[in-house]
C-alpha cells in the first residue's frame, strides 16, 4: 500500500476508535475542522524509527513489534507533557514504524515553537526508551522526527491539506528537508553566551559509614524552556559542534558554586570523552577554577560518560595520564547500561566505577542483577577501584547493596539533586546498618561489640608538641597512635605513628614539626565509634573509609567522651574467629544458625534462668510436595519458611529471641513465655495465608493433590500445613538440651496427628 493510501485510509476513520477522537465521538475532520475554525492550529509531528527493518530482521519480529508498542506508549505519554501550550488529538501508527501526531496550539502557526516541539519530544522519547531498547536489541533506538503544520487554505479539501501536511512532515522525517536546529540553534548560542545554564548536585554517600564521600554536579538549563533537561542540552550541543563550551560552563559554575568541601570529599563532574582532549581544555583553565575556588585536583573526580566510544585512546590515554600526574581522579559512567566498554575500563583504569540504575533498580527482587553486580563488586576489588550505585529509589534496594557490599551509593532515596548542596536525611544509611545488624544478631551471629575488644588509648591534649607524642610513642611501643582530645577528654583527633614517623622522616620534616603542637598534624576526621556498636557493623565503617585511613585505629566512646581504642588487626582478627564459629552451625540453605548454635543458646538461658520457650516447627506433607513439584521448589519453600519466622520474630518478639534451622523443614525457636501463644497464632494464620502461592492454580483449587505415600499406595495429599509444638524451657524440663528435644519430638508428633496448622504446649509435669 502506498503512503498516500495509508494516510487517506486513516484521515477517514471516522469514529471513536480511530484516529479522531475527543472524548465525545467526533471524527478526525471534524475535529480538525473545528480547531480551524476557531482561528487555532492544527499541526502534524511525523516519527519514524530509523533502520527498523533491519532491526526486525536481526532481533525478530516480537522484539520489533515490542519496539512498536514502547514508542507507542512513550507517545503518548511524553508528547502531551513537553509544552503547556499544545494539545495531543491523536496519535496513530500509519505504517509499520511510521507514527503521526496530531497537535494543536492556539493562534497561528508558530514554526519555532512547532520545531522545538519536535525536537524535544524526539530527545525525551528516545532518552525515555534508551534502556529498554538497549535490552531488547542491543543498541538505542534511533528516531527521526518530522512536522509541519496543516494548512487553512479553504481553497483545497480539508482531506488533501491533512495528507499534504503529513507528506510535508514526512519528508522532514526522512531528510529531505533537514530538521538541523536551524531555529533552536541561536537561542542556544545567546543561553551559551550568557552562560545560563545553572548546577545542582547531588550527593554520593558511604554505605558503609553513612558519610558523604563526593557531589556530582547535574547541568540545568532554564526554566520553562526546551533547553531545562540536559538531555537536550547535550544532544543540541553534540549536533552543533558546541559540546566543549557547554561543559566549560559547567565546569566553571560546578566549580564555583560547590562551596566547602569537607575532608577527604569530591567533586564528580561530567566530561565527554572528546572534550577532555580538546585543546581548550587541556590549557589548565579547569585549574584555574579549582585553585580560585580553595580546593585541589585530588579533590575533583572527571566522570566519563561513554555514551559515545572512545575513537583515539593512545591520545585518550596520554593526555588522561596528564591529569591523573595533577591528582585528578577518574570515574566511568552507566556501567552496566550498554554503553560502558570492557575496554574502556581496561584502557583507562579508573578510580570509581558507576553501576547504571537499569541494574540497581528492584535488585531487591532481582537474583539475576544482584549475581551481576556481586560479580562487579569482586572485579573492582581486583582492580583497585571502588563502586558506586546510580539511581537508589527505595530502602529495599539500598539494604540490598549494602549486603552486596557495594562502596558507594548515589539516587533520590539519599537525596535529590538541588543547590544549595542537599543534606542527608537523619543519615538513614546509619540507621538501616543499625536495623540490619539487630536483625542479624536475632539469628544467631554474636553480637560483641566496640567495648569488648577496645585496650586503653594514650591520650594527650591538642597543645601537646609533636616531640612529646614522638616520645610517648617510643615508651609506649605496642600502641600504634595516639588520640587527641580536650580537657573534658572529648576525642579531637588522632595521630598514627606510621603518619608521624612518615612527617619526621622527610628531609626538613624534625624542624619543621617537631615543636609545633600536635593539633597542626592530627587528623582531625579520625573514625568515632559508641562502645556498643557490634564489630560486625565496625568493621563495614572502618575498611569502608579512604584507602589512605584504612589501617588507621578507631577512636570508642561512651556518651561521647573517649573509653578506648580498637586497632584495625584486633577487629579484623575477632570478626574471623566470629565467622569461623558461625560457619561452623550456619544451615547453608538458609543461612540461619544450626544445631551448635542452637544448643549453645539453651544453654546461655539455662545459665542465666531466663524464662523462655522452646518452639519446635515442623512441615506437614512436604515429602509429597517435593516428590511432586521437585526439590528446588521444596527450597523455595523452606526459605519462605524462614524468612517468614524471622519476620514474626523481628515483628513481636524481643531482641533476646532466637531462631535457628535444624535441617530439612525443622526450625527451632526461643520466645518469652508471654508472647508464645501470640507469636504462635502469628505464624499459623501467616503460613496458612501464604503458603497456597506455591502450588498450581488446579491444587489450589483442589487444596490438595493425589500422589503416592512411603508405601507406594495413591493417596489424597492436603496442602502444607505447619505444626508447632511448644515446650517450657525452665521449671525443672531443661535437665539439658538432648532430653529438651526429646521432649519436642514427642509433642511434635502429636501436633501432626492433628489435622491443619496447630500448636500444641506441653501440659504434663515434669517427668
Amino acid at each position: 500500500m502506498t503512503l498516500g493510501k495509508v494516510i487517506k485510509s486513516i484521515i477517514f476513520k471516522q469514529n471513536s476508535s480511530g484516529l479522531g477522537f475527543n472524548g465525545n465521538g467526533r471524527g478526525l475532520l471534524k475535529n480538525i475542522r473545528h480547531v480551524q475554525d476557531r482561528g487555532d492550529t492544527a499541526s502534524i509531528l511525523y516519527f519514524d524509527i530509523a533502520r527498523f527493518r533491519e532491526l526486525e530482521q536481526v532481533n525478530g519480529s516480537k522484539a520489533a513489534e515490542k519496539v512498536l508498542s514502547l514508542l507507542k506508549a512513550k507517545l503518548d505519554q511524553q508528547i502531551p507533557g513537553t509544552f503547556s501550550n499544545f494539545q495531543l488529538l491523536a496519535i496513530e501508527n500509519l505504517w509499520g514504524d511510521d507514527f503521526i501526531a496530531v497537535i494543536t496550539n492556539q493562534g497561528p502557526p508558530d514554526t519555532k515553537l512547532l520545531e522545538e516541539l519536535a525536537l524535544t519530544s524526539r530527545i525525551n522519547v528516545i532518552q525515555s526508551l534508551d534502556r529498554e531498547t538497549i535490552n531488547l536489541c542491543g543498541h538505542p533506538l534511533e528516531l527521526h522526527v518530522g512536522y509541519a503544520s496543516i494548512s487553512t487554505d479553504n481553497n483545497l479539501k480539508l482531506e488533501s491539506r491533512i495528507y499534504s501536511a503529513i507528506r510535508e512532515a514526512h519528508n522532514v522525517a526522512k531528510g529531505k528537508l533537514d530538521l538541523k536546529f536551524a531555529r533552536l540553534l541561536p537561542e542556544f548560542k545567546e543561553i551559551i553566551a550568557r552562560e545560563q545554564l545553572s548546577v545542582v548536585y547531588q550527593p554520593l554517600v558511604s554505605m558503609h559509614s553513612g558519610g558523604i564521600m563526593g557531589w556530582e554536579a547535574l547541568v540545568r538549563g532554564p526554566e520553562n524552556s526546551p533547553f531545562h533537561p540536559p538531555a537536550v542540552i547535550f544532544d543540541l550541543a553534540e549536533k552543533s559542534d558546541l559540546l566543549y563550551a557547554v561543559e566549560r560552563i559547567c565546569r566553571k559554575h560546578a566549580i564555583n558554586n560547590i562551596g566547602r568541601l569537607g575532608p577527604g570529599q569530591k567533586l564528580f563532574l561530567n566530561i565527554h570523552p572528546r572534550t577532555i582532549t580538546d585543546p581548550g581544555f587541556v590549557s589548565g583553565e579547569t585549574l584555574n577554577f579549582i585553585k580560585n575556588a580553595g580546593f585541589q585536583p585530588e579533590n575533583v573526580v572527571f566522570e566519563i560518560t561513554e555514551r559515545h566510544h572512545i575513537q583515539d585512546y593512545v591520545l585518550f590515554n596520554d593526555t588522561l595520564r596528564h591529569y591523573r600526574k595533577q591528582g585528578y581522579l577518574v570515574a566511568i559512567d552507566d556501567m552496566g547500561a550498554g554503553f560502558s566498554s570492557l575496554q574502556s575500563i581496561a584502557e583507562i583504569k579508573p578510580e570509581y566505577l558507576k553501576v547504571d540504575m537499569s541494574i540497581v533498580r528492584d535488585i531487591n527482587t532481582s537474583k539475576v542483577k544482584r549475581a551481576l553486580l556481586e560479580t562487579f563488586v569482586t572485579f573492582a576489588e581486583k582492580m583497585g577501584c571502588m563502586i558506586i550505585a546510580e539511581g537508589i529509589e527505595t530502602s529495599q534496594e539500598l539494604i540490598t547493596l549494602m549486603d552486596i557490599g557495594i562502596h558507594y551509593g548515589q539516587g533520590f532515596f539519599l537525596a535529590r539533586p538541588s543547590f544549595p548542596k542537599p543534606l542527608l536525611n537523619n543519615n538513614i544509611i546509619f540507621k538501616l546498618s543499625k536495623t540490619h545488624f539487630k536483625q542479624t544478631d536475632r539469628t544467631g551471629v554474636s553480637s560483641i561489640t566496640a567495648k569488648n575488644i577496645m585496650d586503653a588509648a594514650v591520650q594527650v591534649e591538642s597543645d601537646t608538641p609533636v616531640a612529646k607524642i614522638k616520645e610517648l610513642l617510643d615508651a609506649n611501643e605496642p600502641s600504634s597512635g595516639v588520640v587527641i582530645v580536650d580537657k573534658k577528654d572529648k576525642p579531637l583527633g588522632l595521630l598514627m605513628r606510621y603518619y608521624l614517623d612518615h612527617l619526621l622522616g622527610s628531609q626538613y620534616g624534625i624542624p619543621l614539626y617537631f615543636h609545633r603542637p600536635v593539633s597542626e598534624v592530627m587528623d582531625n576526621l579520625p573514625l568515632v565509634v559508641d562502645k556498643d556498636t557490634p564489630i560486625e557493623q565496625l568493621s563495614q565503617v572502618a575498611m569502608g573509609r579512604d584507602k589512605k585511613k584504612i589501617y588507621d585505629s578507631v577512636i570508642v566512646t561512651t556518651n561521647g567522651l573517649l573509653a578506648g581504642i580498637i586497632s584495625v588487626h584486633k577487629m579484623l582478627d575477632t570478626l574471623t574467629r566470629i565467622q569461623v564459629e558461625i560457619a561452623k552451625g550456619a544451615n547453608p540453605l538458609t543461612g540461619l544458625p544450626g544445631n551448635v548454635a542452637i544448643e549453645q543458646k539453651f544453654s546461655e538461658l539455662c545459665r542465666d534462668n531466663i524464662k523462655c520457650a522452646m518452639i519446635y516447627t515442623d512441615l506437614d506433607y512436604f515429602k509429597p510436595y517435593n516428590d511432586r513439584y521437585g526439590f528446588e521448589k521444596g527450597d523455595e519453600v523452606i526459605l519462605f519458611t524462614s524468612r517468614l519466622l524471622q519476620s514474626i520474630l523481628k515483628k513481636y518478639a524481643s531482641q533476646s529471641s532466637f531462631l535457628g534451622h535444624i535441617g530439612g523443614d525443622d526450625f527451632v525457636l526461643f520466645v518469652e513465655d508471654e508472647k508464645v501463644d501470640l507469636i504462635c497464632r502469628k505464624i499459623i494464620t501467616y503460613f496458612d495465608r501464604l503458603i497456597v502461592r506455591f502450588y498450581s492454580k488446579e491444587d489450589r483449587e483442589k487444596k490438595g493433590f493425589e500422589g503416592y505415600d512411603r508405601n507406594g499406595e495413591k493417596r489424597w495429599f492436603p496442602l502444607i500445613s505447619i505444626s508447632l509444638a511448644v515446650i517450657d524451657c525452665l521449671h525443672g524440663s531443661c535437665k539439658n538440651f538432648d532430653h529438651l528435644s526429646r521432649k519436642a519430638s514427642q509433642l511434635k508428633r502429636y501436633a501432626k496427628s492433628l489435622e491443619g496448622s496447630v500448636y500444641v504446649k506441653e501440659r504434663r509435669n515434669n517427668d
